[in-house]
């Protein structure tokens, strides 16, 4: 998909994804790997069989125009080495058309709408870079980071030193450019492997979360906006418990970098804080994610982040993390401590708010149980990998157990829920502390929806291919249907990576 003019690529997956089978002349169908377009409605008149189009982001033509090209796999065909969604052709082995679209939904970059738990990755052209804190909020008070390679070789592993304990890291893969905070108030900025800022924020004592204290809790980021959110301490008081109220502050990544005030949470104050664990932004709808482990699902309204508005839905249970498929606005928060796992799932494109001080919202939704998802410390961390409605939930504070979930492909009717899931082990490996140490992406090399995680003790990173683990023919399942077999994963599916 390109602009009327053919010179700006608006396709934002990778070209793997983008095949479709062509017989007799029309259409018959997505190829490929899993990560392939969505098919329609076969035409029975004709028997094409149409292929779903997006992801593509908007086009810059102001009459919203678009073209599609249909291009064929010949000796000339190829995709490219440095970006692996260009694909290389000879003009004569491709037809066009041109449309319009109205209300085009532009997708976030790579590495955006994911929480912000303390693992994340930047993905660039075919390489993905793994940012590691080697510190969490109570257990382990390493300081710096660490710098991998965890798909081809776009750095040279390096540990980062930094003054204070770093607790979480959120890329922007536009700029390249890396946010991390410490659990004081320090704030990094990273390009590469150095530090190239340092930011205070107007974090005040600490609050408490079920798995520590902090002041400077977490980041996430909104790539699109090139802002990054920082979850903190406002209650003034060192002791984090009971807690006192939590908030965020956003971190405005533009040409001179500065901190915007901070705001507090309107949530109500329980046991733990008001903030979730690991927040997430979404910047298509410009909210910020913030389910609490006192059962409340606190929705903020950023698209003017001086000025937030606050929308309340007290859903229940002990909510640990956030998770959202942004193409389609189905949210998640895994439900800490629950055995088997329960997750709430709710559709954002149904949902109600309704303006107060603070506001509610409501959407279709439920809490579902997924068998044979049996997690250290019940289910805990989530990641999504965008676009590929598939995601992962892990366990904490050790336990070497993981499930993967296979998500809504579609939205905006009827109540979501978790179509598909498959729980194993990863042998030899424990589970990381908090914030979360787990991620997810889409390989710009095969297409494949990839979880990694973090050790405890921000040694080891696993990788894991959450489409093979999905692959029942790769990875036998038990009688119930969610187990493995063999207990553990394959080394076909998982490997490992050294942090320095």
């Amino acid at each position: 998909m390109t602009d009327p003019s053919g010179g700006t690529l608006l396709s934002t997956d990778i070209a793997l994804c983008r095949q479709l089978q062509v017989s007799g002349g029309r259409v018959s169908g997505s190829a490929g790997p899993p990560c392939k377009h969505a098919n329609g409605t076969l035409n029975t008149a004709n028997g094409t069989l149409p292929v779903q189009l997006f992801p593509f982001s908007a086009t810059p033509n102001n009459g919203g125009q678009y073209k599609v090209w249909l291009i064929a796999q010949t000796v000339n065909t190829s995709i490219s080495n440095s970006d692996p969604k260009v694909i290389l052709f000879s003009q004569s082995d491709a037809n066009t058309d041109s449309f319009k679209v109205q209300n085009a939904v532009t997708p976030p970059p790579p590495g955006s709408c994911q929480a912000s738990s303390s693992l994340t990755v930047l993905v660039n052209g075919r390489n993905v870079v793994g940012y590691v804190p080697k510190g969490n909020w109570s257990v382990t008070p390493a300081t710096g980071l660490s710098v991998v390679n965890v798909e081809g070789a776009g750095v040279v592993p390096t540990k980062v030193p930094t003054p204070n304990v770093v607790n979480a890291c959120a890329p922007n893969p536009l700029t390249g450019q890396t946010a991390c905070t410490a659990n004081n108030t320090d704030v990094y900025l990273l390009s590469g492997t150095s530090v190239i800022n340092t930011f205070t924020s107007s974090g005040s004592g600490r609050v408490g979360f079920s798995g520590g204290a902090c002041t400077n809790c977490g980041i996430a980021m909104d790539a699109v906006h090139n802002k990054a959110a920082i979850l903190l301490s406002l209650s003034g008081s060192p002791n984090p418990y009971p807690s006192g109220p939590g908030g965020f502050q956003f971190l405005d990544l533009g040409t001179s970098p500065a901190l915007e005030p901070a705001f507090a949470s309107k949530a109500p104050l329980g046991f733990f804080t008001n903030i979730a664990e690991d927040p997430l932004i979404d910047p298509i709808r410009n909210l910020l994610l913030s389910p609490d482990e006192d059962g409340n699902y606190e929705i903020v309204n950023v698209s003017n982040s001086t000025a937030p508005a606050f929308y309340e839905n007290p859903i229940g249970g002990q909510l640990d993390s956030a998770g959202e498929e942004c193409s389609t606005g189905i949210v998640l928060a895994p439900q800490e401590f629950s055995g088997p796992s329960v997750v709430y799932i709710a559709d954002l494109t149904q949902a109600t708010f309704t303006a107060g001080s603070p506001g509610a919202w409501t959407a279709p939704s439920q809490h579902q149980q997924l068998s044979e998802s049996f997690l250290s410390a019940g289910a805990s961390g989530v990641a999504i990998a965008q676009d590929t409605h598939t995601g992962v939930i892990t366990g904490e504070f050790g336990g070497s157990a993981l499930t993967a979930i296979v998500l809504p492909s579609s939205s905006g009717s009827g109540t979501p829920a978790i179509s598909d899931w498959v729980t194993c082990n990863i042998s030899g490996f424990q589970n990381g502390f908090d914030p979360h140490t787990v991620t997810a992406y889409q390989s710009p090399n095969t297409g494949d929806a990839i979880a990694a995680l973090a050790n405890a003790g921000a040694s080891t990173l696993a990788v894991v291919d959450l489409t093979k683990m999905l692959d029942s023919t790769i990875v036998p399942r038990t009688g119930g249907g969610h187990g493995c077999t063999a207990g553990t994963l394959p080394s076909t599916v998982v490997s490992f990576i050294s942090v320095p």
